[in-house]
């Protein structure tokens, strides 16, 4: 066999490094091999001292915006931003400005993603509108959304989306509402006893119970306490189609950072404690949760910085740093080598994806990553158009040096090698 191009180095294979050469044909990765039993290749790539090749990543909680919020982040900029964290799929959630929970909405995305987009994508629905569009809207997004304000009709939602992706935000609105009605004039401090654990928890019964017995693929995203994530494992040892996804942030993180940064470090679900923090970077070793998700969450540095608290958006970009963190992590040795696979292989099966996985049948996506390569995170040089993270001034030991998305160049050094529209659209449920 002639392949178009092969990478020779070490590689992420199976959940170890191994010298390998990785074949890509016609987009395709075609074999796995060792360097000596490589197929001959229109191009050949031996990778350097300290480099090393990983599936491209796969971030299953993304917001990029664009509509009416493009002045926060755009297609553009948001799958640069990808790209320079070595993520080659991004699953795109609805809370848009308008809100795409219709078809119409849905099909309008499609085409303004479809134009920009430098790296594939998926596209989540919100709570449909029009229980008569679900079937037509399967066809393109990969899931459905559902919020805590979509709560009153879960049953009814629950029942019509039967075996289709559900993606929970689990944060129970009534104890929201309460603990808020005791706050007279709330700071940013007081965040995390506006959204307690406990709403986290109760949303996650709740869930569970109201989903009894019904053909879903249930996933929840972003716990923050160990008892959510026991919860959710509790029911998947039951049977049923159960996942769930947890963030860097909130396993690196506390709620110390907000008395230290304010609005910046403000988001849903809040920062929790020490313990919090650590009983999910424990799941996290352990692999007790399925995916870990940037729930990169871009907006202007002035909209951050406000003053009152209720004006003070929640959220910040995730997506050009969380593998260099996740390396650092991994040479540090607070996480073990197979963490990875909750950025790359498992969301993508959760995605129904031929991504994040270096094997013969998957998408020629591979990264080229430089281990000991320091540097210290700098907002300023983010593509994103969110120029800050509570993550600023960390020293992170890992760079994304080039990217190959379906065996083409795409990011060499930071820069984009492919024209906007390159990114192709994964198909739906």
């Amino acid at each position: 066999m002639r392949a178009d191009l092969v990478i020779e180095g070490r590689a992420y294979v199976d959940g170890r490094l191994i010298e390998a050469a990785i074949a890509i044909d016609d987009g395709v990765i075609a074999s796995v091999s060792s360097p000596a039993l490589a197929p001959s290749a229109d191009e050949r790539l031996v990778l350097g001292p300290g480099q090393i090749m990983l599936p491209g990543m796969v971030d299953m909680h993304v917001h990029l915006r664009d509509f009416n919020q493009a002045y926060k982040e755009d297609w553009y900029t948001g799958t640069l931003a990808a790209l320079r964290g070595g993520v080659t799929l991004v699953a795109d959630m609805p809370n848009n400005d308008p809100p795409v929970n219709s078809l119409a909405r849905l099909r309008e995305k499609l085409e303004i993603a479809g134009s920009r987009a430098l790296v594939d994508f998926a596209l989540y629905c919100g709570a449909p509108m029009d229980p008569g569009e679900i079937s037509e809207i399967r066809k393109i997004a990969c899931g459905f959304k559902i919020y805590p304000e979509d709560y009153s009709r879960l049953p009814s939602l629950l029942d019509q989306l039967e075996e289709s992706l559900v993606v929970i935000h689990p944060e129970d609105p009534e104890t929201i509402m309460l603990e808020r009605s005791r706050i007279i004039s709330p700071r940013i401090e007081d965040h995390g006893r506006i959204r307690p654990k406990l709403a986290e928890i109760r949303a996650v019964d709740r869930v569970l119970e109201i989903a009894g017995s019904r053909r879903l693929r249930l996933h929840f995203t972003h716990l923050t306490t160990g008892d959510s994530i026991l919860r959710v494992i509790s029911s998947k040892l039951r049977g049923g189609g159960i996942s769930c996804d947890a963030t860097l942030h909130h396993a690196l993180l506390s709620s110390d950072a907000v008395k230290v940064l304010g609005g910046i470090a403000k988001v849903n679900p809040p920062l929790r404690s020490r313990e919090d923090s650590e009983a999910v970077l424990s799941a996290m070793r352990s692999g007790l949760v399925d995916a870990i998700t940037s729930d990169h969450a871009p907006h202007l540095l002035e909209e951050k910085l406000r003053d009152d608290y209720d004006e003070v958006p929640p959220g910040f970009p995730g997506l050009e740093i969380y593998l260099p963190i996740i390396l650092t992590e991994v040479l540090e040795g607070r996480v073990p080598l197979r963490v990875l696979d909750l950025y790359s292989r498992k969301p993508a099966e959760i995605l129904g994806a031929r991504k994040g996985s270096l094997t013969p049948g998957m998408d020629g996506d591979v990264v080229v990553v430089e281990l000991g390569r320091k540097r210290v995170i700098s907002p300023s040089d983010f593509a994103s158009k969110a120029k800050y993270t509570p993550f600023e001034g960390w020293k992170i030991k890992a760079e994304v040096r080039m990217v190959f998305l379906r065996g083409t160049l795409a990011l060499r050094d930071g820069e984009s090698c492919v024209r906007m529209g390159f990114g192709r659209h994964v198909a739906g449920s």
